[in-house]
Formats: structure tokens, sequence, C-alpha cells
């Protein structure tokens, strides 16, 4: 994907597409896309397979705390530690995501060219619980635009109506699997593309094919949402069952809610009660049943009882 070529083709694709586009949007995020980590597949299997494992378990990952503005490259090859998921061997990237951002959105674009590879994104909460888990399949091929090049795409929101709740998710790890690994994707030939820019009909030659690695580049740009105030747009609290991006959380037992999660929920139904706002308090039970405190709502049904 580094022909010269390409390149023109991007150029004028950009000349010709307008301004207000989505597509042309990402570029503004990705003003210094990476070029994909081309390692032969061999290469990059036997790297892993030789790769030592970096830890015992995941609260030893080496976490890198990020701002809410932050915006990198994120490579994913042998300068990367290694672990053993449950879905297999995988190097890895650790984040602790901004604690004092209540909302904000992360953009992930994993680069393709002659190899691709597929993501998955792990989320954790404050104790290092699994909170969701997104996979390959939560991320969309994006064809090149302008001088954006083909790449996996996902987005993903974290809403936090409080910051002190322990619940909130804390931590975020980039990794991939065994079985996306094996796979492939389908880019658009940049020649589609570009009849496609000028509202030609596509010339009918074959697609290029992107093998999935066990190495790439990701790009992780986080958006910070500054006018979300004290209550979040589309807060989704801890072990949330419903499905986020097309994902769903494994049919896990919910662990036992702490007691000091427990009366962090009492004290703020009753506080929001003591105010006569009634909708914060429900929100508080409602959310506090979601991580696991299966007594809030009754709580809350009690305390208006007495009042």
């Amino acid at each position: 994907m580094n022909n010269p070529k390409f390149s023109l083709l991007g150029l004028a694709m950009l000349m010709v597409a307008g301004c207000g586009s989505e597509p042309l949007r990402r570029v503004d995020a990705l003003a210094q896309t990476p070029a994909p980590l081309e390692m032969p597949i061999g290469t990059a299997r036997q790297a892993l397979a030789q790769a030592p494992i970096c830890c015992d378990a995941m609260k030893n990952f080496p976490f890198q705390p990020i701002a809410a503005n932050f915006s990198a490259d994120v490579t994913l090859d042998a300068s990367a530690p290694a672990y053993r998921f449950d879905s297999g061997k995988s190097f890895f990237r650790a984040f602790e995501l901004p604690r004092e951002s209540k909302s904000f959105e992360v953009r992930l674009y994993s680069q393709a060219g002659e190899t691709v590879l597929a993501p998955s994104v792990m989320l954790l909460d404050s104790q290092l619980r699994m909170t969701r888990l997104l996979n390959a399949d939560d991320f969309a091929y994006v064809p090149a635009e302008g001088l954006k090049g083909d790449s996996l795409d996902a987005r993903l929101r974290v809403d936090r109506l409080y910051l002190d709740n322990p619940g909130n998710e804390r931590y975020l790890v980039l990794f991939t699997t065994d079985s996306d690994s094996a796979g492939q994707t389908v880019l658009q030939h940049p020649a589609k593309a570009y009849a496609k820019a000028l509202g030609n009909e596509p010339p009918s030659i074959p697609d290029p094919i992107a093998r999935h690695s066990p190495v790439g580049v990701i790009k992780m740009v986080l958006i910070e949402d500054k006018a979300a105030g004290q209550q979040a747009n589309t807060y989704v609290p801890a072990y949330s069952t419903g499905r986020e991006m097309g994902n769903e959380l494994p049919s896990t037992p919910t662990p036992a809610v702490l007691p000091e999660t427990q009366a962090y929920y009492r004290q703020g139904i009753d506080a929001a009660l003591a105010s006569k706002d009634l909708e914060r308090a429900l929100r508080l039970a409602d959310e506090a049943a979601r991580v696991g405190d299966a007594s809030a709502k009754a709580y809350l049904l009690e305390r208006i009882e007495i009042k």
C-alpha cells in the first residue's frame, strides 16, 4: 500500500471530493496517518510465539496514563508486552483512561496495507473487572479517502455520571485474538475509489486482500465531550447487559457488590431525596442495580415511604 501511484490517486480524490463529507472529516483526526506495519505474516507470528509472557495477571499490566486529548499511533509488535488472554496469546497495549473527564469518545483506526491487525478492545473498571469487550466484528472496514489510508475503524463512548463511582470504566486494553489473526479483510482497490469519486463506473478489477496479522498500528484518538455537564448523554453502566457497538458481554456472573460501593449509592440516594431530586435518586438506584446492588431500588422505595 506504499505504492506512490496510490498516494497520487488519494490526492486526486481529495481534490474532487467535497469538504463536508464524513470521510474527509475523519482526515482531521488522522492528519498524521501512520503507515501500516508491513511485516511478513510468518515473521509476525514467529515474533509472537517467541515473545515472553509479561505478567501473571492483568493487574500487573503496564498501564499507561493518557490525557483527554490523547492522539497517537499505538504499535502492537515485538516492542509491546505479550499476554495469554482467554482468546489466545497476543501483543497488547494497556491504558489508564483520564480520570477527570466525565464523557469522551475513543476512536480507533487500525491501519491496513498488505496486512492488518484485527483489534479487540477490553474495558475495565477501577478494580480491573471487565465491563465491555469489543472484538474484530465491532470494527468496520473504511476504504482509503483523501489522505487517509484503508483502516478498520471503531468508536466507543465512555460516560461517567459521577467521577468517584468505583464502577466507572477506568482502563482500556488493545489486543487481538487467535481467531481474528487467522482472517483477512478485502480492501477497495484505489482505482475503484477514484472512479467512484469522479462519479464513474468502477473498473472490473480484483480488490487487494489484507491478511490479518498479530502485529499492526492503531491510531487512537480521544475526544472529550466538554458540554456533557453533570449528567452524561449516553451513560453505559458497568456490567451492562445491553449491546454497545454491536457487542454483548460474555454471560458471566456479576461479581458481588462491595460494601463501599453499596454505601456510595445509599448516600447518593439519600442526598438526592434530601434535595427533592427524585429523578436523580431513580437514576442512582437503577445504576446501582446494574453494578450488582439488587436491593438499591427497594432501599429507594423504603426511603420514599418513610418520607
